[in-house]
């Protein structure tokens, strides 16, 4: 007798993803895809012929949809992505900030420089320069999830500068993102407060954005400035350049101290009965970034190059991070790859703290990851009551076994802090898993959710425990409560443990299913 050829979650607390009431019942997978969702009462009284996975007294969801990470290399060297789906992420949207992995340009050496802070694993080897070798790399590479990529600005931008003399032309940027989008990207991402997007000039961006809109994608951007009081004319300066597309404002949260958080959600909110607008957010008060980002924008703008030049002189440079009103408590070294020995360390721990931190930039080549605190929980908790904000790690596919930098616990643990946080501020368990799920696939316009015919990508998990336990001190630990995960029909993770499957493909613009 052969081995079914279907599998059957049974007996669980089915939550679909598009907000309706949870039930008890099985889902049907055949052939990759849900081939029926069956109420208890009416499974068949034969039972199945199928596999059986028992689900009873879990809850059987969608699997996780991170819209907003930055897995653009980190998926090739770590094909099985422990980071992700033991947390139920099953489809990943790369290219974010700015920064995509391609197109990459004729300077390879300033396009590593411009995506260094997403290029955590630089042994990995990248044949590619355009993006549609890039995409065509991301789906004939085996991996657990699923992957959709934006491009981003910034490299674009990148590019067009070695096909032009001088400054990138509008044009030559403009058509760059337009090629990348009809090779299949789902959008473009902007990153205002990194090289080389923040020098673009307001033109620029419009092209950009008319060039999105024109392709039904999305417009994601990481804003100019993150300041409570900056804020709002940072959202000001990406709707007049959206040019009417899907507008997603990444990691939502605001760096500074002064009040009134809670009065720009209501800002945005007010923009949405004219805009698409929506954004997501993460479960953190610390952000991770680069180091050469917490100087003042007037020294940053030209990049980590520009930078040591101006800061040749050790102790100018450390007077321009003092000067930067961080304090360095709220500093955690995350990537030093000639300085192995400061990763986990914080400038507080010194005597001189911004010499240290100056002479760290200069002996890495200002190539220098950190952690800042730069939030408050009662942001994190005003933007997740907002039912447009959904849930994006800004996080990146990694392995426990991961060495070169220090992990943001964000990259193993966003979706599980982010489900208890909401259900501890109140929110229903379907709301909670709309918005890890088909509501940022509906913003990328990629499949999800459980109906028949969908794609089986699915996570079973324990309501009351799923959580995580990862921190700055420990952060690659799995989420716990996390059971089982399928991704395209094929069990990625089974009991709390990834298989050996791998059956993660691309998603590009225009599939529906």
């Amino acid at each position: 007798m052969s081995a079914p050829t279907r599998t059957v979650v049974a007996n669980g607390t089915v939550v679909d993803g598009f907000g309706g009431v949870p039930w008890v019942g099985d889902v049907l997978i055949s052939g990759g895809r849900i081939e029926a969702l069956v109420p208890g009462g009416s499974r068949p009284e034969s039972g199945y012929d199928a596999a059986v996975v028992d689900a009873t007294g879990h809850v059987v969801s969608p699997g996780f949809v991170d819209i907003h990470c930055h897995s653009d290399l980190t998926r090739f060297a770590y094909p099985v992505n422990e980071s992700r789906i033991t947390q139920g992420i099953t489809t990943e949207v790369v290219g974010n900030c700015g920064m995509s992995a391609a197109p990459t340009g004729n300077d390879a050496r300033t396009f590593a420089s411009l995506i260094a802070t997403i290029d955590v694993t630089p042994e990995t080897p990248r044949p590619w320069s355009t993006v549609s070798e890039w995409l065509d790399a991301l789906d004939r590479t085996p991996s657990t999830t699923n992957v959709a990529a934006l491009v981003g600005h910034g490299s674009a931008r990148h590019t067009a500068a070695g096909q032009t003399t001088g400054d990138p032309t509008i044009q030559a940027t403009a058509r760059v993102v337009r090629e990348a989008l009809d090779t299949g990207c789902v959008g473009a991402s902007l990153g205002l407060m990194y090289a080389p997007g923040e020098s673009a000039p307001p033109e620029e961006l419009r092209a950009i954005g008319e060039e999105v809109a024109s392709a039904g994608a999305l417009f994601a951007a990481h804003l100019r400035d993150y300041r409570a009081a900056a804020i709002r004319g940072s959202v000001a300066e990406v709707v007049e350049a959206s040019g009417g597309a899907r507008i997603q404002i990444s990691h939502l949260r605001a760096t500074s101290p002064e009040p009134g958080f809670a009065d720009i959600l209501e800002h945005v909110e007010s923009l949405r009965d004219r805009f698409d607008i929506a954004a997501d957010c993460y479960p953190y008060i610390a952000g991770h970034t680069t180091l050469v980002q917490i100087l003042p924008s007037s020294v940053r703008a030209g990049g980590p190059s520009e930078v040591l030049k101006m800061g040749s002189n050790p102790s100018l440079l450390a007077a321009l991070l003092e000067a930067s009103g961080w304090r360095p408590d709220q500093i955690i070294i995350m990537k030093a790859a000639r300085s192995a020995e400061a990763v986990g360390d914080s400038p507080v721990n010194h005597s001189a703290p911004w010499a240290w931190l100056a002479d760290l930039l200069l002996s890495n080549d200002g190539l220098v990851d950190v952690a800042v605190e730069s939030g408050f929980w009662r942001d994190v908790d005003s933007a997740l009551r907002k039912d447009w904000v959904t849930i994006g790690s800004d996080g990146t596919a990694l392995s426990p076994d991961h060495q070169i930098s220090a992990p943001h616990p964000r990259s193993w643990g966003a979706f599980p802090a982010a489900f208890r946080r909401m259900r501890d501020n109140g929110i229903g368990l379907a709301t909670a898993v709309r918005r890890m799920s088909v509501a940022s696939a509906e913003r990328v316009r990629v499949p999800s959710g459980l109906r028949p015919g969908a794609p089986a990508d699915i996570a079973v998990f324990d309501e009351l425990t799923f959580d995580s336990d990862a921190s700055f001190g420990h952060p690659a630990r799995p989420a716990t409560g996390l059971l089982h995960v399928f991704v395209n029909g094929r069990q990625v993770v089974a009991n709390g443990r990834p298989t050996s499957e791998r059956p993660g493909r691309l998603r590009r613009a225009g599939e529906t299913t």
